[in-house]
């Protein structure tokens, strides 16, 4: 069986949470004759956790023994990633107030496929400045 790990599992061990770390990494540990994997959206999410850095994540994760498949998508992943990573180092800093999580992912998916056809476009280019936006209202 292959079991997925939510992101606050994840959090719990990296941020060594008093309340809940060692619950986690018991119910991890005992789950490890099985399979370990994050959702690509979990990934994406563990941008701030780890300060933007794939490497130390990738490093992370497969030291506790999570994998991470992208089914294909790993271009538009990284790039969620990156552009979760900014915006909530913007919304921190108090420069931006939503939380576009989904808007983060339609962007970078469609960054991979080649552009974006919405009305929302003022929200997909504060994420992606360089993606092609079609927006049919201004046609």
């Amino acid at each position: 069986m292959t079991w997925v790990v939510d992101t606050c599992v994840v959090i719990d061990l990296v941020e060594r949470d008093g309340e809940f770390s060692a619950a986690s990494a018991a119910a991890l540990s005992s789950k490890l004759d099985d399979s370990l994997v994050i959702a690509p959206i979990t990934y994406v999410e563990l941008a701030p956790v780890f300060d933007g850095d794939i490497e130390r994540q990738n490093a992370f994760l497969r030291s506790a023994w999570i994998d991470f498949d992208f089914a294909g998508n790993g271009d538009a992943v990284l790039a969620a990633h990156r552009a979760w990573y900014d915006h909530v180092m913007r919304k921190r800093a108090g420069q931006v107030t939503k939380r576009p999580i989904a808007d983060v992912l339609i962007g970078a998916y469609a960054m991979q496929k080649g552009g974006l056809i919405t009305r929302n476009e003022d929200d997909f280019r504060a994420l992606y400045p360089n993606l092609t936006i079609f927006n049919p209202t201004k046609q």
